[in-house]
């Protein structure tokens, strides 16, 4: 009996041995795989390859890429209407305007200012660790140079988008495939490419002698103006508008160039058209400074849409594509036959993820489109 016992509690170690040496082999295989699992996440974040950007640049980029940081306003808020979820924080911190079309979290998203100007944070930007610094506008002659002098000074790899009025699809499919957002990409570049192509056939339309002829009204005196020309008044030559301040030499800022009253009532434009801030009410209300213009007397001054950002030119960015739409049918209604209401509504929802209800669309048009209704 003792033996038997002795047998079976034998047999029962080895079984139990056996199934303990099993276990002991699987273990590792399950760690090996972990292992090899994780080091092949680390090689694919690790992993890059080269693109040429806007300026003709060869730029080493992360293949995935998922944080950024826009060099300016422009660039911020193309970034945003393409995946918010990558930004790192603001070159331009939201405004009370901004910020009512923004999802609450990001609001408080680190500010680093922009890297043009003297607010550029480098402490900032470099604690915020993008995978890269994407700037997107304008093709200056400088900037292959400036994006080279950022990517020294910062260590992150720094990429230029062009992005001009009828580029701007283009900006699109280069971002989307740069930062794996292609679906959405393909959407916003669809929207600006027809948007552009409708407006061109519709000036072509109208002729030459029927031209509405417009100023353009910035500052605190509405005496400065974005020459015709200029990068920040593409819009009104894309919707068949003369813009009557041709100058010598236009400035290719927001401020613009500074102009007189006199030659104000030389241009003695038929529209006047004033950037939100300036002095839309004072001129509405046929201030004496400005009461002589035909504008005026006539009752067409009216003021740009600005929420979450202006629609016209400042910054010029992603925000004019619906501004192209608003000013052409402002100007000419029976030729841009649009539902500025339905526009809007769908614009702000495709580009800036806000569901905007009809009432504040029309809040946004008050002092435009539908004041003229």
């Amino acid at each position: 009996m003792k033996k038997n016992i002795l047998a079976l509690s034998f047999s029962m170690m080895l079984i139990t041995s056996g199934l303990v040496g099993c276990n002991t082999n699987e273990a590792p295989k399950e760690n090996k795989e972990q292992a090899k699992q994780t080091e092949q996440t680390k090689q694919t974040n690790k992993a890059t390859r080269t693109i040429t950007d806007s300026a003709g640049r060869q730029v080493e980029v992360p293949v995935e890429i998922s944080t950024v940081a826009p060099s300016g306003p422009v660039a911020q808020m193309v970034l945003y209407t393409l995946n918010p979820d990558k930004l790192v924080g603001w070159s331009r911190e939201p405004n009370e305007t901004t910020k009512k079309y923004m999802d609450k979290k990001y609001w408080d998203l680190p500010s680093f200012g922009m890297f043009y100007g003297d607010t550029f944070n480098l402490e900032a930007l470099m604690a915020a660790k993008p995978d890269v610094i994407i700037d997107i506008g304008e093709p200056k002659d400088s900037i292959a140079t400036d994006m080279d002098d950022i990517q020294k000074r910062t260590g992150i790899p720094t990429i230029f988008v062009e992005a001009k009025l009828d580029t701007t699809a283009d900006a699109y499919l280069m971002l989307g495939d740069l930062l794996d957002e292609k679906e959405h990409a393909k959407k916003l570049a669809e929207y600006s490419k027809q948007t552009m192509e409708d407006a061109k056939k519709f000036a072509a339309s109208i002729p030459e002698d029927e031209r509405v002829t417009l100023y353009q009204g910035l500052g605190d005196a509405g005496l400065n103006t974005n020459g015709k020309g200029s990068f920040h008044s593409e819009i009104i030559d894309v919707a068949g508008i003369e813009n009557v301040a041709v100058l010598d030499k236009a400035a290719s800022k927001g401020g613009g160039n500074e102009v007189s009253m006199e030659q104000l009532l030389l241009w003695n434009p038929d529209m006047l058209l004033f950037a939100p801030g300036s002095v839309y009410d004072k001129v509405a209300a046929k201030d004496p400074l400005w009461k002589d213009l035909q504008a005026v007397q006539n009752g067409n001054v009216y003021e740009v849409p600005e929420g979450p950002y202006n629609w016209m030119s400042f910054p010029p960015s992603v925000n004019r594509i619906l501004g192209v739409k608003w000013l052409g049918n402002l100007a000419y209604p029976d030729v841009f036959k649009y539902d500025m209401i339905k526009e809007t509504k769908e614009f702000y929802q495709l580009f800036y993820h806000y569901d905007l209800t009809d009432e504040e669309a029309k809040e946004l048009l008050s002092n435009s489109t539908l004041k003229r209704k």
